[in-house]
């Protein structure tokens, strides 16, 4: 699994030398403002020195585009500072410590643990889910997109509500919403109630992603920052490792139902930290109406985000699995996703750089292909998270415990490598290198993953989660470094938004497509080597009692079944392989910079 990155974190308002300077109409004279600007350019050079890759000038500089005039008549004055300066204004800043941040900081990090846990601990639960809620393998893209699908789209939204809102009142509203899908799931009867809820939490996930940096960013110092940021981001790596093994045992020896209801005490520590240990800041954001609020936030944008992503996955979902690829249905979504994602591109045009995803900062170089390969990478690690236990527990026959623990290799080696080559781009300072040698491993080890058969040895299946979790965790961090290394401090929030974005729309995406490639794959295959067995039988039966299933009406089919079952999950391995590639030949396609040189912070939010 990916290890998030917060999209959007906070500096303290008296910090922030990024923010926009909010002036009264009557109070603004434009003959001034215009000779101000011909004399800050006069005495600093031709506005045209600052790149539209939007690295930091050495010498700060205002021209016409910096002066900006909203659609609510506010005039704006950005103005970039210089690093030595920002630096000299942090160390000013006296920041808490002790007991409380020690405290707060452990609220935050069991919030993230729980949301963490989401992402992994439901991989080997779904195949037990699948044999309780009848004829429901159709649906188990859905356990997942759905999750995702909330998270992605709402993600850039709150990260601009964090902006303009109280921070403590909306890390609250966010972890609510969470926990409230988390009851919607454990008490859901049927799939489509399991599918809410999970849309639910994802809308609460997309909240806290970012929430607990934006808090870090308020209480803590720069020079220790990455410290804490560390300690939150090391909870997606334990769950990586405890999430699928931690399903597995609670779907064996207690419930699958409580892979949710595990996530109310983490949400209840985190509540009295955040309400005890923090004081959300003043700042002049503050003082702005809520008209004023709503109108800085791109709520059409993401309005229409969600509605082109939802036709997308729709699409994906049932074609020539429910329904056939010619139907009108998908027919419909495809061209729905094509009007809709064709409105939300014109609208961010529109607003520009206070858009949800403004063209600026993702038309520059290494930000677009980044997030390509930050997308393309997080495909192939969702259908091997999700497919792998479907490979141990219907072809190894092992219980939902028992392919948690065998996908233990994969998930550590990835949170084992990501850290080593963190250190080695650290030590060495080029990211490029790593970023093309992880793709390529990961494609290798994905091409032998899909070599995998119903006799495979242990050696095989562990070798190859190896290589693969090598290969994606060496290159899972790196986006979210070389976008902060060709933005300047201003934009790095929202270069490290994009990629995020593009992150979580990658594993929406590619649990769509696993699941319908895998359902086409069974009725295509279990005819042919099993023609006494009903496909809808194996479907209905799911991946933990499949050979109950079988030995019920023809136990001497039971070798081809598995024949039929393991070549459905083969194709559907084919994704990884072909992703894989693709995002190899992205991040060739990467700015050749280095680290070195250049301080890599998370910046403060205008």
């Amino acid at each position: 699994m990916s290890l998030p990155v917060a999209a959007n974190p906070e500096a303290p308002a008296y910090q922030d030398q990024h923010q926009e300077a909010y002036m009264e109409k009557d109070e603004v004279n434009p003959t001034t403002t215009a000779k101000s600007v011909d004399s800050v350019s006069e005495q600093n050079g031709s506005s045209k020195g600052v790149e539209e890759s939007g690295s930091s000038a050495e010498i700060p500089m205002v021209d016409e585009k910096s002066v900006k005039k909203g659609d609510d008549g506010v005039v704006s004055i950005q103005q970039e500072k210089d690093g030595k300066e920002e630096e000299e204004v942090e160390d000013q800043i006296v920041y808490p410590g002790g007991l409380k941040l020690a405290l707060l900081t452990f609220g935050l990090c069991t919030a993230n643990l729980a949301v963490a846990l989401d992402n992994s601990i439901l991989a080997t639960a779904i195949p037990k889910i699948t044999t309780v809620f009848p004829n429901s393998l159709k649906d188990v893209g859905w356990y997942g997109s759905s999750y995702l699908l909330t998270t992605t789209a709402l993600q850039p939204s709150f990260g601009r509500i964090y902006t303009y809102f109280n921070v403590r009142n909306t890390y609250l509203f966010g972890l609510l919403l969470f926990e409230v899908g988390s009851i919607i799931c454990a008490t859901a009867q049927n799939s489509v109630s399991l599918i809410i809820g999970r849309a639910v939490a994802g809308a609460g996930a997309a909240a806290l992603f970012s929430g607990s940096m934006i808090i870090i960013g308020f209480t803590v110092p720069l020079s220790t920052r990455p410290f804490y940021i560390a300690c939150l981001s090391s909870m997606f790596g334990i769950a990586s490792v405890v999430g699928p093994l931690l399903g597995g045992v609670l779907t064996d020896r207690v419930s699958w139902r409580w892979c949710f209801w595990i996530n109310l005490p983490f949400g209840g520590i985190a509540v009295i930290a955040i309400i005890a240990f923090f004081k959300p800041p003043k700042r002049k954001e503050s003082n702005l109406s809520i008209k004023e609020k709503v109108l800085e936030i791109d709520l059409l944008g993401a309005f229409f985000l969600i509605c082109a992503i939802i036709c997308l996955l729709l699409a994906l979902q049932w074609g020539g699995s429910t329904y056939p690829w010619k139907d009108s249905k998908v027919w419909g979504c495809l061209l729905g996703f094509g009007l809709i994602i064709s409105l939300f591109i014109g609208q961010q045009f529109r607003r520009g750089d206070r858009a949800t995803i403004p063209p600026r900062i993702f038309k520059q170089r290494t930000v677009l292909f980044s997030s390509l390969f930050s997308c393309f990478l997080s495909m192939g690690l969702y259908v091997h998270v999700y497919f792998l236990p479907f490979y141990f527990q219907a072809i190894k026959g092992t219980t939902a415990e028992g392919s948690g623990i065998r996908t233990i290799p994969y998930v550590a080696t990835i949170t084992g490598a990501a850290v080593v080559v963190g250190l080695g781009i650290t030590l060495l300072g080029p990211y490029k290198p790593f970023m093309i040698v992880g793709a390529a491993i990961y494609t290798v080890g994905a091409g032998l993953i899909y070599l995998l058969k119903v006799d495979s040895p242990a050696k095989d299946w562990i070798g190859f989660q190896l290589l693969s979790g090598i290969g994606a965790g060496a290159g899972v961090q790196i986006p979210f470094v070389a976008v902060q290394v060709v933005l300047n401090n201003r934009d790095m929030p929202t270069g490290n938004a994009i990629a995020i974005f593009s992150n979580s729309l990658g594993g929406a995406i590619s649990i769509s497509i696993g699941q319908n490639v895998f359902s086409n794959g069974l009725y295509k295959h279990i005819p042919t080597y099993a023609p006494n067995i009903p496909v809808d039988v194996v479907v209905a039966a799911g991946a933990t009692h499949l050979r109950e299933a079988i030995q019920g009406i023809d136990p001497t089919a039971l070798p081809n079944v598995l024949v039929a079952y393991m070549k459905a999950i083969n194709e559907t391995f084919v994704i990884a392989i072909a992703v894989g590639s693709l995002a190899t030949i992205f991040a060739c396609f990467v700015e050749g910079k280095s680290v070195k040189g250049k301080r890599i912070e998370q910046g403060g939010v205008a």
